[in-house]
């Protein structure tokens, strides 16, 4: 049985999650998210600085990419070898740009971060123990990762775009913890199933493709659901208490925990009064209003930086003072810089008076200063806007709470719970912020069928529809059952 790099950072991160990755990986549930395309992306742009690297080939059926590297090696007229792979025993690693300097080589990790991380240590540690293993002698060992104070010029000018930091002793310090850890590792393998509750592992530093798997096995109300509470989980599960329902009361001193607990103990709904004469009291018409972002690693509209927040569509829904409901909307698919015609058409349909209703304000807050800092011929306008900002998540989070929220106040947990007839599942593919931007780049990048794009726009502004009338629902429910 080989293990791979991939593998054994899934071990680091949770026994659990190695063993069933090796013993059971059709329990996990995988989904191609934006970081994962950005990755590529970024890994593709890195090699444009080692010109004349050659890319060894590794998804062909017929490849033999350890082969094809030793081959590479031997030829010293190539300065870099691109996914070059190498085995040690069970062990196989594949190196983002290993470049050639005279009989030594440099090895080179890219990340698509804007920073040097902890696990990237162990990552690139673990490549640097099975090139060692397997006899290759490394000079330098660097980190190649995104510069964010970098500002795209246009005419594919990314000079300046990555940044190379030397962490040769840093991974060299490391190695003799990688080397214990591969060692207990394979015994994982080998064992039973660890036992595992979930927690904040389950997300750091990357989301699990088997949390839906454990999470259906652990408690009906997991200690790990109470928010903002990775250490007192710890504790409570050391303590061998697994479910919400079962902590003791002085064991928590949190309010919100106790609110957590008290209500999930009920199983019922808690409403709490004044959330009514605080809604009441906001001026009409209400615009109830979301944004969706898209961030570039490698920006493609001249002016923007690597993974600054990009407005490309808004949903509202405007709450007239008789209760009607008229809903507007801006989606530009275009693949130009949407910035402008964002702003002015926002500015069009929000007005000069009434509340503008969001889901925490200072995402849409930010996003609109940063367009009034884009466009100084709207700033006036847009910052007016900032003024008529009201936050519906404080008041929700204030006066209600109900068991199936799972400690969460984010509006796709209190949906189900206040208005169960919206169901983000309708909207077809697009469910959630981290699929819009996946859509988003899907229908931009103009290799999409006609009819495929058509319905990813379809579900796209679906979504972000359903966003907004989702606060609309909400709003009611809680005046309804508050007043």
């Amino acid at each position: 049985m080989h293990l791979s790099k991939t593998s054994l950072l899934a071990g680091l991160q949770c026994r659990k999650h190695l063993h069933l990755l090796i013993h059971h990986p059709e329990l996990a549930t995988f989904r191609e998210s934006p970081a994962i395309v950005t990755g590529r992306v970024v890994g593709e742009h890195a090699r444009l600085a080692y010109p004349g690297g050659v890319l060894v080939q590794r998804r062909r059926p017929d490849a033999d990419p350890f082969a094809q590297t030793r081959t590479l090696l031997d030829d010293t007229s190539i300065p870099a070898i691109f996914e070059a792979g190498f085995q040690a025993g069970d062990i196989e690693v594949f190196v983002d740009i290993l470049e050639r300097r005279g009989d030594r080589w440099n090895l080179i990790e890219v990340k698509a971060s804007a920073e040097v991380k902890d696990d990237h240590i162990d990552d690139i540690a673990i490549q640097a123990f099975v090139l060692g293993q397997a006899g290759i002698p490394v000079n330098r060992v660097k980190h190649m990762h995104i510069n964010k104070a970098f500002v795209y010029q246009g005419n594919g000018d990314y000079q300046g775009l990555f940044i190379q930091e030397d962490v040769t002793e840093r991974v060299r310090n490391h190695l003799w913890f990688i080397t214990g850890a591969i060692d207990q590792l394979k015994e994982v393998i080998t064992g039973p199933q660890p036992e595992r509750h979930i927690g904040s592992h389950c997300n750091k530093p990357y989301e699990c493709e088997y949390k839906p798997y454990c999470t259906s096995h652990d408690a009906v109300y997991p200690v790990a659901w109470l928010p903002n509470g990775a250490q007192v989980t710890t504790k409570l599960i050391r303590q061998g208490i697994y479910d919400i329902r079962d902590i003791p009361y002085d064991t928590l001193n949190s309010e919100t925990h106790l609110r957590v607990r008290r209500v999930t103990i009920a199983g019922e709904a808690e409403y709490l009064p004044g959330a009514n004469a605080i809604l009441d009291q906001l001026a009409c018409p209400r615009c109830y209003l979301d944004f969706e972002c898209i961030q570039f690693a490698i920006p493609i509209w001249q002016g923007t930086r690597p993974y600054q927040q990009l407005p490309f569509q808004w949903s509202c829904h405007i709450q007239h003072e008789d209760g009607t409901l008229q809903h507007e909307e801006f989606l530009d698919t275009s693949g130009d810089d949407p910035r402008r015609r964002f702003a002015e058409s926002l500015i069009a349909v929000c007005g000069s008076t009434g509340a503008i209703m969001v889901y925490n304000q200072a995402f849409e807050k930010r996003i609109i200063r940063e367009l009034a800092d884009r466009f100084p011929d709207l700033s006036g306008p847009l910052l007016a806007l900032n003024e008529r900002v009201f936050d519906l998540l404080p008041v929700v989070r204030k006066y209600y709470y109900h068991p199936d929220m799972k400690g969460s106040w984010s509006i796709k947990n209190v949906l189900p719970c206040l208005a169960p007839e919206l169901d983000y599942a309708q909207v077809g593919q697009v469910q959630d912020g981290t699929q819009a931007q996946a859509a988003y780049l899907e229908i931009i990048n103009g290799s999409l069928e006609k009819g495929k794009r058509a319905a990813l726009i379809h579900d796209l502004r679906e979504y972000c529809r359903l966003d907004t009338f989702a606060m609309v629902r909400i709003a009611e429910a809680l005046t309804e059952f508050t007043s």
